[in-house]
């Protein structure tokens, strides 16, 4: 049984902060889950109704916030931002008639302290921009009102706000031990795709969930190593490791791999900074690894002089451009130029291949920066991806991103020349 206070996710051990509207907030999700002891509210139980959550709202949910949580509390001004923000959905469960709960405090019972406003719950959702992504942040019901349904009824309006948004996938992480929560999330249509070990401050477990908000074919997702990128320069060998680890399990992904896979891919300079890695170098640096490579790209070589503004380095970049598609045709690696179609991505995942894609981070950050990504699995409406940058949120928010069809081609299109590149990889035979 749930105590009024319980959270199914306390804060991380590692205190994870994330930047949201300019704002530092915690990461971590405020679950209350509604209990299962008897109230003097069953007869509201069919007057419960769902509402988009307005300023009006922000001292009652600012009272519903102190009363089910010790810690880590939403201030009014979170509130204020996530009511009016762009990226969130947050919605309160309220009692459609006043008058039947007032005529039972006026009769002499033993009522509940509820607010005037009748406001007895909130869900908040945040939805991740570029993809079809939404994770379940924060729920909280009043003691008073548990019992009656509320946390499923807001869990499932929240859903059905997603789809009108066109988001088709809910996540959430909870506790191992809070086998209530995940009782309901079961029965409400989440499964288990992940574990984070040793999450919270009492190192214990958390289960990681997920919810095909729509009818699809896939509605499992398959394991796939993940690894996060120790630099801000590696994402390149970071997703090639997580592919090259989906062909071979035996495959070891540590920060040394990653240095070393890195110092065989990159261009040198990227920018202003360190080298992005190149698609051959990449195709390169499997081979080295024993696995076989095949690079294509829209567009003649080289790729990436237009984001280097000094002239001895844009001149470096076309020699080690060069340098790569010479080693690329010793070593037998298939360097293919041409305007491919998703079709490539899904024959090479049918026939248990590997992929790897360059994106332009801009549909989700806004930032124009080209971004190494591995392809975990495809269905006829998503491409999923595996993202090694975590710099802006959780890991949960950044495996098996699910990215429309009719989305993918602009999301995997870099730059004013628009290059686009796969690397698809296989074991040898």
């Amino acid at each position: 049984m749930s105590t009024p206070a319980e959270r199914v996710n306390e804060t991380k051990k590692d205190n994870a902060f994330s930047r949201e509207g300019g704002m530092l907030v915690t990461q971590s999700v405020h679950e209350l889950i509604a209990g299962h002891e008897n109230t003097n509210l069953l007869d509201l139980q069919a007057d419960i109704t769902l509402r988009i959550a307005t300023v009006q709202d922000i001292d009652c949910l600012q009272y519903i916030e102190k009363t089910c949580f010790t810690t880590d509390r939403l201030s009014k001004s979170r509130f204020k931002f996530y009511i009016n923000a762009p990226h969130a959905e947050l919605i309160v469960a309220q009692r459609s008639t006043e008058e039947k709960a007032n005529n039972k405090r006026n009769e002499g019972e033993r009522g509940s302290s509820l607010p005037i406003s009748s406001i007895l719950g909130y869900g908040l959702l945040l939805l991740r921009r570029g993809t079809q992504l939404t994770r379940l942040y924060s729920i909280a019901v009043l003691p008073q009102a548990r019992g009656l349904g509320i946390a499923e009824k807001l869990i499932n309006g929240l859903g059905e706000r997603a789809l009108q948004r066109g988001k088709r996938f809910m996540r959430l992480e909870v506790a191992v031990s809070n086998t209530g929560a995940i009782a309901l999330y079961n029965k409400l249509g989440f499964s288990q795709f992940g574990m984070y070990t040793d999450y919270y401050q009492d190192h214990s477990d958390a289960i990681r969930m997920q919810k095909l908000l729509a009818s699809s074919k896939s509605t499992q997702t398959d394991i796939y190593p993940w690894y996060q990128q120790t630099t801000d320069f590696t994402c390149g060998p970071s997703a090639l490791m997580m592919a090259m680890c989906a062909l071979d399990n035996r495959f070891n992904m540590t920060q040394e791999k990653e240095l070393s896979l890195w110092r065989t891919a990159t261009t040198i300079f990227m920018m202003a900074g360190h080298g992005g890695c190149h698609p051959i170098g990449l195709a390169l640096a499997a081979v080295s690894e024993g696995f076989t490579a095949q690079v294509i790209i829209n567009q003649n070589i080289p790729l990436f002089v237009d984001g280097v503004r000094d002239t001895n380095k844009k001149a470096i970049v076309e020699k080690v451009e060069s340098q790569f598609l010479t080693q690329a045709q010793e070593k037998g690696i298939p360097v293919e130029i041409s305007d491919w179609h998703t079709n490539i991505v899904d024959q090479a995942l049918q026939a248990g291949g590997a992929v790897l894609c360059l994106i332009s981070t801009y549909a989700f950050d806004k930032k124009k920066v080209p971004h190494w990504v591995a392809i975990t699995s495809c269905d006829g409406h998503c491409y999923y991806l595996h993202d090694p940058d975590t710099s802006e949120g959780q890991p949960i928010e950044y495996q098996h991103i699910p990215v429309a069809r009719e989305d993918f081609l602009r999301l995997s299109s870099y730059g004013t020349r628009k290059v686009r590149t796969l690397v698809l990889l296989n074991n040898k035979k």
